[in-house]
């Protein structure tokens, strides 16, 4: 099942569990982190 998520975190723990979530194919419609 491919999920279209928003994205809530900080920087450091954004990049590797987006990375993830991508190869395996879900959708990241948004995504919000600190400047």
């Amino acid at each position: 099942m491919t999920l279209r998520l928003a994205f809530l975190g900080t920087p450091d723990f954004a990049v590797p569990t987006l990375a993830e979530l991508m190869a395996q194919g879900h959708e990241i419609a948004a995504v919000y982190s600190q400047p």
